[in-house]
């Protein structure tokens, strides 16, 4: 490891040269104020560092099986020196907090490789998608309307006429729309999916802050679709959405996505990202049917290095096997 002094953690969410730093070094929303500001409102620990050609938002997660730090999609580090000395802060966190690893998702310009070399594990279960699918929003307009398929091109230039309106709305007391179309997603699926207070508190921390956007698609004024997105600077990230099923006959869902993706492009927005998707070898995944709709809207693969994890006890390992043999037994 890189030899450096130790820094000070903050748990309050910093001001905005965070962000202005982050997203200059291509980082990922997750690791946003924002985001920080939200999981605060949920009563998380959060705990904010950076160094130089570094920085990092992590959680302190506990539960009757472990205490961990978690970094969604960091740290962010400029250079593998950068990478070295950010994980060895990360590590002594850990320590400090009691967890017993550290749980991240590296945004560096290093290799699965050079992962292994530093002793990280990988973890047995991804937690944010490690493979998404992009679109450029810097092509002309016709360009990315030409590039989804014919019916969702019809879809979206017929709207009106097939009495479909999409909103944009900022007004966190509209979530209730995205509420019920989640309830019934779930429903319709058998998932669980996280409490309404939840959505709730997404909607009053990070729509007022223009970070987000809620979406709502209405069939002759009765919402039928919704969708929440995240917005930086640079990308717009489709978070959680769903249309109900007895309206899918006028395709609400596909008319308001082609509407979110030209609507960041009018925001200057360089990148729309679909978050998770199945990989095109793997026709029997669980996520198949979702990922043959977004690529129905054009992009591209891009693929992340996955959900690692960093030991800061001896007690990880016997966590490892006993979380190991009890995934085995829920397959």
């Amino acid at each position: 490891m890189s030899q450096h002094s130790p820094i000070a953690w903050s748990t309050e969410v910093p001001g905005t040269s965070w962000d202005d730093d982050l997203f200059a070094r291509g980082g990922h929303f997750l690791q946003s104020t924002h985001w920080g500001a939200f999981n605060q409102r949920l009563g998380r620990r959060l705990f904010f560092g950076q160094g130089p050609g570094w920085q990092c938002f992590a959680i302190l997660e506990r539960s009757n099986k472990a205490t961990r730090l978690y970094c969604p999609y960091g740290p962010v580090a400029e250079s593998m020196a950068s990478y070295e000395v950010a994980i060895a802060e990360l590590k002594a966190l850990a320590q400090d907090q009691g967890a017993i690893f550290v749980r991240m998702e590296p945004w560096a310009p290093v290799t699965k490789a050079d992962l292994r070399r530093l002793r990280h594990r990988p973890a047995l279960r991804e937690i944010q998608p490690s493979l998404v699918l992009q679109q450029d929003l810097t092509k002309p307009r016709e360009q990315i309307l030409r590039e989804m398929s014919k019916n969702n091109r019809q879809r979206y230039r017929n709207a009106a006429r097939a009495g479909v309106r999409i909103e944009a709305s900022h007004d966190p007391g509209d979530v209730d729309a995205l509420l019920m179309v989640v309830h019934e997603v779930a429903a319709h699926n058998h998932i669980v999916q996280h409490p309404d207070d939840y959505f709730r508190t997404m909607a009053q921390v990070l729509l007022p802050r223009d970070a987000a956007t809620l979406y709502i698609a209405r069939h002759h004024d009765e919402p039928v679709s919704a969708a929440i997105v995240f917005d930086g600077p640079t990308t717009r990230h489709v978070a959680h959405s769903g249309s109900l099923h007895a309206h899918r006959h006028v395709h609400p869902g596909a008319i308001m996505r082609a509407t979110m993706v030209l609507d960041a492009q009018d925001r200057g927005q360089r990148t729309f990202d679909s978050l998770g998707v199945a990989p095109p070898d793997e026709p029997a995944h669980p996520w198949a049917g979702l990922t043959r709709f977004k690529l129905s809207f054009g992009g591209d693969y891009r693929r992340y290095l996955g959900t690692w994890e960093l030991p800061a006890s001896p007690l990880y390992h016997a966590y490892r096997s006993v979380y190991a043999a009890y995934s085995a037994t829920r397959r």
